[in-house]
């Protein structure tokens, strides 16, 4: 009896070293995983389809391990106190209508169902316009200018409509060398006097809300879109009749000053400047 009740003792205090080993180690996961760093970032973007919006969420580490991680939003929702967001790649998304765009909102990261991270964000406040489009410019002769022209689908929406734009340009071949100029329209002229003759510029443009209301950050950049400044007109090959009444006009000038300085003395000088009458020849007249 003492040897089988030996023999149960140790296989007890064999199966509890086991477990105790065992969850050690998940409490270890578990620290781990509270030590990584799950910062994140967040935007908005209102109105993307109808009358939905979209929530888009990524980690600011792009090496930290996603494959468990789930992000859930709570507070300042309509009909539901929280939702979740949908995994794709990196991102985590959410697109609804149910945003109430009124007070805090609170997006946390879990982790097998625990909260590992929260974060308070007001949906307004993250806005990020999207990015412009139908970028074009004319090339006005008689104006001397460029008349820049875009389009936003911000124009249409009812949340969001007034937006900075910031427009840049550049010549091609200097490449960090970017000129920005910021509007609340989307139309801008660029002198032609301002830029370099016959040469290739790039120029693009991006929005964002313009601290009224709503907050947040710039869109993408538009498209680019390229153009060219014509040559000086010293460069420019010169009107036939222009270049006849020029060798015209000079040979009349020459020919005008060689007859003057011909007839000086005989026929000009005379005439503009007559000769005083001498007195003592006047007397002896007399």
């Amino acid at each position: 009896m003492t040897i089988l009740g030996t023999a149960f003792g140790m296989v007890f205090y064999l199966l509890q070293a086991v477990s105790g080993e065992s969850g050690y180690a998940q409490n270890g996961d578990l620290e781990d995983a509270e030590l990584d760093d799950y910062s994140f970032s967040c935007y908005s973007q209102l109105e993307v389809n109808g009358s939905q919006h979209l929530l888009n969420c990524t980690f600011d580490d792009p090496d930290v391990n996603s494959t468990n991680l789930e992000f859930e939003i709570c507070d300042a929702l309509l009909f539901v106190n929280c939702l979740n967001f949908s995994k794709e790649q990196e991102m985590y998304l959410i697109k609804t209508n149910q945003f109430l765009l009124i007070g805090d909102s609170k997006i946390c990261v879990k982790l097998g169902g625990k909260i590992v991270t929260c974060r308070k964000m007001k949906i307004v406040n993250i806005v990020k316009p999207e990015a412009p489009f139908d970028l074009r410019v004319i090339y006005r002769k008689e104006a001397n200018d460029f008349v820049v022209t875009f389009n936003t689908s911000h124009l249409q929406k009812k949340y969001v409509q007034k937006l900075i734009h910031e427009v840049a340009y550049h010549q091609e071949k200097n490449e960090n060398d970017w000129m920005r100029v910021n509007l609340s329209s989307t139309k801008l002229t660029l002198l032609q006097r301002k830029l370099q003759p016959d040469a290739k510029y790039e120029i693009k443009v991006r929005s964002m809300p313009n601290y009224d209301y709503y907050k947040g950050f710039w869109s993408e950049w538009s498209p680019s879109s390229y153009f060219r400044t014509p040559e000086t007109k010293g460069s420019e090959e010169l009107d036939p009749v222009l270049l006849i009444v020029s060798i015209l006009s000079f040979f009349s000038v020459a020919l005008i000053v060689i007859l003057a300085c011909v007839l000086w003395e005989k026929r000009i000088k005379p005439v503009i400047w007559p000769s005083l009458p001498d007195h003592k020849k006047t007397l002896e007249q007399l």
